[in-house]
């Protein structure tokens, strides 16, 4: 049985976090084109890229929810308060790091570091809530849990008169995106690199 979204604020649900998020991340278009034969993907590439991504959230201007279902999170939304990019020069420079360690773990590191780049130049600067991951475990797919797990967020959007915005490099989601207001409005595709879809959402 599933609940209703829950904020998180400690570091409790860290490590079921990172499998649910690794899970469902799972032959992504991204990860697939970042993976490395030697290494197996699932348990070794997207664990560390998720503990990475959710240190990226341990500030005073994201939010994070959790849909728990059965006790246990089963799907996981992070976002950014509007005001949070351009990042500030020391946050930049700590996920520079994480980034570097990362990319020297995968294959396609150079294509990857200009994509990634590529990402970021064009992160809109208009005020706006980044969702900067949304990821549900494929066990519990299919049940609304994304949905609910917005909600709060896109809410407060409609009531403060305020845009979000994410990113997808899986383009069945930009019809799944759209039930929520959602709206691409570009596509970053880089010479031999998977594209991604930039999504826009203007507050109701």
């Amino acid at each position: 049985m599933s609940t209703e979204p829950r904020v998180i604020t400690d570091d409790g649900d860290r490590h079921e976090l990172i499998a649910v998020c690794s899970r469902a991340f799972w032959h992504d278009p991204l990860f697939d084109f970042l993976a490395n034969a030697r290494l197996l993907t699932e348990y070794e590439v997207l664990p560390r890229v998720f503990r990475a991504a959710l240190r990226d959230f341990d500030t005073d201007t994201s939010v994070r929810y959790a849909v728990d279902v059965d006790g246990r999170p089963r799907c996981f939304a992070a976002w950014l308060a509007p005001g949070s990019f351009p990042r500030s020069s020391p946050e930049q420079w700590r996920r520079d790091v994480r980034s570097v360690g990362l990319l020297l773990r995968v294959s396609n590191r150079r294509r990857a570091a200009r994509l990634l780049r590529e990402v970021d130049r064009r992160h809109p600067h208009a005020p706006h809530w980044y969702l900067g991951l949304l990821a549900t475990d494929p066990s519990a797919q299919g049940r609304g849990l994304g949905t609910k797990a917005l909600q709060p967020v896109l809410d407060r959007c409609d009531v403060d008169g305020v845009a979000a915005y994410t990113e997808t490099q899986k383009h069945a989601n930009i019809a799944w995106y759209a039930r929520s207001g959602f709206e691409a409005i570009d596509e970053i595709r880089l010479p031999d690199t998977p594209p991604i879809w930039r999504l826009w959402r203007d507050p109701r």
